[in-house]
């Protein structure tokens, strides 16, 4: 997975983790840099970035993680504009430096059920008025079809 690490106010990488260790014995970075990793939304040290081991899976289900943050002196991503980057959770999410698509997974929702009665009720009342504008256009339809065809027998 791709790191990211933040040397003399510059955000450095994406690298993955062997090279990251091969940067970290020439000297380049130290374990004590500001590191993040891809799909993390919490900064971190180098050193416990890569002394970390997967998480066990539990039973039950986990909480979300927080909202990302980046530290104050975390440069905005590439390419953007300062006045466009509003928010410091935009510069702390390494997979927008990529360019490529970020995907999101929604894995759930929760809506006060008012609210979710309210929904239906104006889809029900939508659909009942497109069923009538369409009902009105077939009677059109064939009064017009039946007027041709009575005007056409009458001669």
């Amino acid at each position: 997975m791709s790191i990211w690490v933040l040397k003399d106010g510059q955000r450095e990488g994406p690298y993955e983790e062997q090279d990251i260790r091969e940067l970290i014995y020439e000297g380049t970075y130290t374990g004590d840099d500001p590191a993040i990793r891809g799909g993390q939304f919490d900064w971190t040290t180098l050193g416990q970035l890569l002394n970390r081991e997967p998480a066990e899976e539990s039973p039950e289900a986990p909480e979300p993680p927080p909202m990302p943050v980046a530290p104050a002196d975390a440069p905005p991503m590439p390419g953007a504009q300062p006045e466009a980057v509003e928010s410091a959770a935009l510069t702390a999410m390494p997979a927008a430096v990529d360019g490529g698509p970020l995907r999101v997974a929604v894995v759930d929702f929760q809506m006060p059920f008012a609210s979710v009665l309210m929904l239906m009720l104006k889809w029900a009342l939508a659909w009942m008025l497109v069923m009538a504008a369409l009902g009105f256009l077939a009677a059109i339809a064939w009064a017009f079809f039946l007027a041709v065809i009575v005007s056409a027998a009458h001669r």
